[in-house]
């Protein structure tokens, strides 16, 4: 899809994009012959979790298998690297596993490109994602932005455990969102595990104390891991089908 509408969209606005994330912070197949399966393998929540652990335990440039291979199970472990073998993202050197992107740190950019994927390809929706608006002082820096019906999306991804979420990230999420002022917002966390003290309690207080002091908030579960706020806030995490779970939220924000 053409990602114009988006610029566009925010040209109108009066915002600048001063900044776009490189396509090599994203862990991507060398030959692009496996980007389908790929696309399709990063379905798998267990496939994603398992590219996190591959940048938690490394060693330099090198996988650190004896850890990595004592947390799954042997099955999963040969399924997996099997698959990234084949597209050489890890590579046998000299009886050690060469890990080519042993320069990243966390599995962000790449979480935030295969939704943006995700939004392109089966929603044939225009989208950017990890750019940097200049007009928005004290970090203009959004995820993924989108259209959705004419109205401007925001979503933003989140790949740690929700322990690792600071406070600060969610008011700093609150506060781009209260700038840009888009009609529909999604906070994305890739996690099954629970969310609501961590989560969707910090988004109530920050809410209530700063950005919504003037009105009642509420809170509704569409299902279990689909939450939504007022004023079009949602929150998504990993359970049950991704697909559907967008399309819930957009159907319960486009039905009004």
């Amino acid at each position: 899809m053409d990602s114009e509408e988006v610029r566009r969209a925010l040209w109108r606005r009066g915002y600048e994009i001063i900044e776009e994330c490189p396509i090599e912070r994203v862990i991507l197949p060398r030959e692009k012959e496996f980007l389908d399966e790929y696309y399709q393998k990063l379905f798998n929540y267990r496939f994603r979790r398992f590219l996190g652990d591959l940048l938690l335990f490394k060693k330099d440039n090198y996988i650190d298998c004896e850890t990595l291979f004592s947390r799954w199970k042997k099955d999963e472990v040969e399924e997996h690297w099997n698959f990234l073998s084949k597209t050489h993202i890890i590579e046998n050197f000299e009886d050690q596993f060469l890990f080519y992107y042993y320069y990243l740190d966390n599995l962000g950019e790449t979480l935030e490109w295969f939704i943006s994927e995700i939004l392109k390809k089966e929603f044939y929706m225009p989208t950017i994602w990890g750019v940097k608006i200049k007009e928005i002082k004290g970090g203009g820096d959004f995820d993924i932005l989108s259209i959705l019906e004419n109205n401007l999306l925001y979503v933003e991804c989140k790949s740690s455990p929700p322990n690792n979420i600071r406070l600060r990230e969610i008011w700093e999420f609150l506060r781009r969102r209260e700038v840009l002022k888009p009609k529909i917002t999604i906070f994305f966390i890739d996690t099954t595990l629970k969310i609501e003290r961590n989560i969707i309690e910090n988004i109530y207080s920050l809410l209530k104390k700063r950005f919504m002091k003037s009105k009642e908030i509420n809170i509704f579960t569409l299902k279990e891991g689909v939450y939504t706020f007022d004023d079009g806030i949602y929150i998504m995490q990993s359970k049950g089908d991704i697909i559907r779970n967008f399309q819930m939220i957009f159907r319960h924000f486009l039905d009004g």
